[in-house]
């Protein structure tokens, strides 16, 4: 069988050349291919029209969610109302205490400042401590806090080591934390 499809290959080039037999397959290559891009058509257009079907049965928006019309300072006020009041303040600088501890981190000493403007509803204290630790616990204890506390972020992180050697890195963190004003 093998051989009689190679004689029938060699008597089909030598009847009709090597460029004719060449544009046929180029032929029906791009028939199958136009056949395939059709159907692709036809498909696309079926799912068109899946999705009109279903974008006409959705509900509108003005029918599921009425707009909410608040004047913008009671906009503002809501937002500072989601910020914790400044009595919290000693509960928050414990937790980051706690969370220190747990990652055997010491905390010897900080540098508290309050940020405090009369025209803005807010008062942001930051807090930096110098630490010494490696890497990993850095890491964890930024995230504990950040994670206890969703109205403190990190503003400044800076690392040195003193040698390639050394597991243990100088660190300098600080946090902010914003409360409503009293």
């Amino acid at each position: 069988m093998k051989l009689a499809l190679v004689g029938i290959w060699h008597r089909t080039l030598r009847l009709i050349g090597p460029v004719n037999v060449a544009t046929g397959f180029i032929t029906m290559g791009t028939v199958a291919l136009a056949a395939w891009a059709m159907q692709l058509d036809s498909q696309g257009d079926a799912l068109s029209h899946q999705l009109k079907a279903r974008t006409a049965s959705a509900p509108t928006p003005d029918q599921t969610v009425q707009a909410r019309h608040v004047p913008v300072g009671q906009q503002i006020d809501e937002f500072v109302a989601t910020f914790p009041p400044l009595s919290q303040n000693p509960a928050d600088l414990i937790e980051v205490f706690q969370s220190a501890k747990r990652h055997d981190i010491q905390l010897p000493r900080g540098d508290y400042r309050f940020k405090n403007d009369v025209n803005i509803a807010l008062v942001v204290l930051t807090a930096t401590f110098p630490l010494s630790a490696d890497y990993g616990s850095t890491k964890g204890f930024a995230a504990d806090v950040l994670r206890a506390l969703p109205h403190a972020s990190i503003d400044d992180l800076r690392m040195t080591r003193s040698a390639a050697d050394v597991g243990a890195l100088e660190s300098s963190i600080r946090f902010s934390f914003v409360y409503r004003q009293p």
